[in-house]
């Protein structure tokens, strides 16, 4: 089993299953293989804010809506998240279609020497997401700068409606002989706007889907 293609063709964004499929390899070997290949690769922790290393995470605790953001090296982060079936289909039911039918997209934020609010921050990126992949790389990160992702959708409008987000994480600085060159190289900036939102934009929180008689008492 060629673990170098396999490995190349998850951070292209393939799920597991879809390269399974590709291979003609069997889904629970390929899932052994992935597993057995970063926990080598990964012998020495990655210091994260639990201080808990790759193939811990990816150890899945099922029940739990939550996106956990890892630096994976200076230059790129590791993003994978879960989404309950509750949430789902609350999701399902304010957009009125099936969960599929929708977007998938991260946000990337540089919160770098900022506070983070929210709606704070001093740039943000999106990139869309295979709709079946629970994981993604990004990658294009500058070194030593502090980074908060979303993971969410997006409505008609085309306004951002964040489901999940990360804690802040920070990559690692670049080695000396590494400075100087270009910190921007694959992003494309997005620039925030100031839009005035649907009728429905002050009831939905991204986290959780409240009545109007809530937002009153």
């Amino acid at each position: 089993m060629d673990m170098t293609t396999i490995m190349a063709l998850l951070e292209a964004g393939k799920t597991q299953k879809e390269v399974a499929e590709q291979l003609g390899i069997p889904i629970g070997k390929l899932r052994y293989q992935v597993t057995n290949f970063r926990k080598t690769r990964n012998a020495a922790p990655i210091q994260s804010a639990m201080e808990v290393d790759d193939y811990t995470l990816l150890d899945e605790q099922y029940g739990l809506d939550r996106l956990v953001v890892m630096p994976r090296d200076a230059e790129s982060l590791y993003v994978y998240w879960e989404l309950t079936t509750d949430l789902i289909k609350m999701v399902e039911a304010h957009f009125g279609c099936g969960w599929n039918v929708l977007p998938k997209k991260l946000r990337v934020y540089d919160v770098s020497f900022i506070h983070f609010k929210g709606d704070n921050f001093n740039r943000y990126w999106d990139f869309d997401v295979n709709q079946e992949t629970s994981n993604w790389f990004v990658k294009g990160v500058a070194a030593g700068c502090s980074y908060v992702i979303d993971y969410g959708t997006t409505a008609l409008d085309g306004r951002f409606i964040t489901l999940l987000r990360s804690g802040a994480v920070q990559t690692p600085p670049l080695d000396e002989h590494a400075e100087g060159e270009s910190r921007w190289v694959r992003m494309e900036v997005t620039k925030a706007t100031e839009e005035a939102g649907p009728n429905w934009q002050p009831y939905f929180t991204g986290y959780s889907l409240s009545t109007q008689l809530d937002i009153e008492t």
